[in-house]
C-alpha cells in the first residue's frame, strides 16, 4: 500500500454513508442495479433483490411502474409489510429523478460516454454521488476508479490531488489514492461527501467529517463559527429587542384592560341601578294587582253565593216535579207491562205451534231425501263392479293374447336359430369335403 493510498484509507475510516454497501445484482441492468443499491438503504439483501425481480416481472416497462400508486405497488412486495411503503416509495423517487434528468428510463448509456455520465450523475440528489460512482465503476466493468466533478473536488480540497481540466490526468492522480480492494467503499464514501458536505454552491463543512483534514473546510468552517457568533449576537439582540417590545405591549395591554375593567365596572352599576329601580316598579305594580284581584275574588264570591243559592231552589222545585213525574211513569209502566207480558205469552204460543208444525215437515222431507240418497247409492256401486269386472276381463284376455304372441316368437326364432345352425354346418361339411379332395 502506498502512502498517499495508506493516506486515503485514514480518511474513509471517517465517513459513513449511512447504509450498508450494495451488492451486485445478477442478471440485472444497470437501471436495475440502482434500484437495488436504494432499497438497500432501508432494506436487507434478500429482500432489496427481491422487489426488483418482483418489479420487474409485474409491469410491462419501468415508465408504468414509476405512474404506479404507491399502494399498487406494494401490492407486489413480498417483504415485511412495515417495509412496502417506504420501498414503494423509495423506488418511485428514484425512477422519477432518472426519467427528469435524463429524460428516460434507462441507464445504459453510462458505458458508452464516461464524460457524459460523469456531467450526469452530478445533478441526482436523490440518488447520491455515492451510489452513482457505484454505477459507473459497475457500467466501466469493475476495472477503473470513475472521475467525476465531485469527487475530484472533494481530493483537491483534501490535498490528495491537484485539479486540473485533464480527466486522463485526474485519473492518473487518483488511481494511486485507491486502496487494494476498497474501491467500492473509496467511491461511495467520497461520493457521500460530495453530495452531503462538499457541494459546490452550498458547502456544510462544519458538518463535514473531514473537517479537520480539509484546508478549504478549515476555512469556511472558521468562518460558520464567525458566522454563528455573528447570528448568535444578533439572535441576543433580536430576542432582547423582542423582550423590549414585548414589556412595552405588556404594559400596553394592562393599562387596556385596567380601562375595560374600570368600564366594565361602570356599567356593572348603571346595571344595578336600573335593574333595582325595575324590581321596585315591579313590586308596586304587583300590590296593585294583588289589590284588584283581591276585590274581584270578593265580588266573584257574592255572585257565586247568590248563584248557588238559586241554583238549590230550582234543584228542590225540580226534584218535587219529578217525583209527581216519576210516580205517574211508574203507573203507567205497571199497566204497559201487564198488557206486554200477555202479549208476549200469546206471540209464544203461536211460535211453538208453528215450530212444531215445521219440525214435523222437515222430518219427512229428511226422510224421503234419506231414501232416495241410499236408492242411487246401491245404483251407483252395482254400476261401479259391472265395470270393474269389464274391466279385468279385458285385462286377462289382453295379457293372454301378448303371452301367446311372445310364445309365438320364441318359437320363430329357436326354429330360425336351428335353420341356421343346419346350414352352418352342413357348409362346414361341404368344405371339409373339399379340403379331402384336394
Amino acid at each position: 500500500m502506498s502512502k498517499k493510498s495508506d493516506q486515503s484509507l485514514k480518511l474513509l475510516e471517517k465517513v459513513s454513508t449511512g447504509w450498508p454497501t450494495p451488492e451486485k445484482l445478477d442478471n440485472a441492468n444497470l437501471l436495475e442495479q440502482g434500484l437495488y443499491a436504494i432499497l438497500r438503504r432501508s432494506l436487507e439483501p434478500a429482500h432489496a433483490a427481491a422487489v426488483v425481480v418482483g418489479l420487474r416481472g409485474a409491469y410491462t416497462d419501468w415508465n408504468e411502474l414509476r405512474v404506479a400508486q404507491a399502494q399498487e405497488i406494494c401490492e407486489h412486495f413480498d417483504i415485511p409489510a412495515k417495509q412496502k411503503l417506504v420501498a414503494a416509495r423509495a423506488t418511485k423517487e428514484y425512477l422519477q429523478e432518472v426519467f427528469q434528468r435524463s429524460h428516460g428510463l434507462e441507464l445504459e448509456f453510462l458505458r458508452d460516454d464516461p464524460q457524459s455520465a460523469a456531467r450526469f450523475v452530478s445533478i441526482l440528489p436523490y440518488v447520491g454521488l455515492g451510489t452513482a460512482h457505484w454505477l459507473m465503476w459497475l457500467a466501466a466493468g469493475e476495472k477503473e476508479v470513475p472521475v467525476t466533478q465531485g469527487l475530484v473536488r472533494v481530493l483537491d480540497r483534501l490535498g490528495l490531488i491537484a485539479r486540473n481540466s485533464s480527466s486522463k490526468k485526474m485519473r492518473a492522480a487518483i488511481d494511486p489514492l485507491v486502496p487494494d480492494g476498497r474501491e467500492v467503499d473509496f467511491l461511495l464514501r467520497f461520493g457521500e461527501v460530495a453530495s452531503r458536505w462538499c457541494d459546490a454552491r452550498k458547502p456544510a463543512c462544519y458538518a463535514c467529517p473531514l473537517v479537520d483534514d480539509c484546508r478549504h473546510g478549515k476555512k469556511a468552517f472558521r468562518e460558520w463559527q464567525i458566522q454563528q457568533k455573528r447570528l448568535e449576537q444578533q439572535r441576543i439582540k433580536d430576542e432582547a429587542r423582542r423582550a423590549i417590545l414585548a414589556k412595552k405591549e405588556e404594559e400596553k395591554r394592562q393599562k387596556e384592560e385596567e380601562k375595560r375593567r374600570r368600564e366594565e365596572e361602570r356599567l356593572a352599576k348603571k346595571r344595578e341601578a336600573e335593574d333595582a329601580k325595575k324590581r321596585r316598579e315591579a313590586e308596586r305594580v304587583a300590590k296593585a294587582q294583588a289589590k284588584v284581584r283581591e276585590a274581584e275574588a270578593k265580588a266573584k264570591a257574592k255572585v257565586e253565593a247568590e248563584k248557588k243559592k238559586a241554583e238549590l231552589e230550582a234543584k228542590r222545585k225540580a226534584e218535587a216535579e219529578a217525583k209527581k213525574l216519576a210516580a205517574q211513569k211508574a203507573a203507567e209502566k205497571a199497566a204497559a207491562k201487564k198488557k206486554l207480558m200477555e202479549a208476549r205469552a200469546a206471540e209464544r204460543k203461536a211460535a211453538a205451534d208453528k215450530k212444531a208444525a215445521e219440525k214435523k215437515a222437515l222430518a219427512e222431507k229428511k226422510a224421503a231425501e234419506k231414501k232416495a240418497a241410499a236408492e242411487k247409492l246401491a245404483a251407483q256401486k252395482k254400476a261401479q263392479a259391472a265395470k270393474l269386472a269389464a274391466q279385468k276381463k279385458a285385462a286377462a284376455e289382453k295379457k293372454a293374447k301378448a303371452a301367446a304372441a311372445l310364445a309365438a316368437k320364441k318359437a320363430a326364432d329357436a326354429k330360425k336359430a336351428a335353420e341356421a345352425k343346419a346350414k352352418k354346418t352342413a357348409a362346414a361339411k361341404k368344405k371339409a369335403k373339399s379340403g379331402g379332395r384336394r
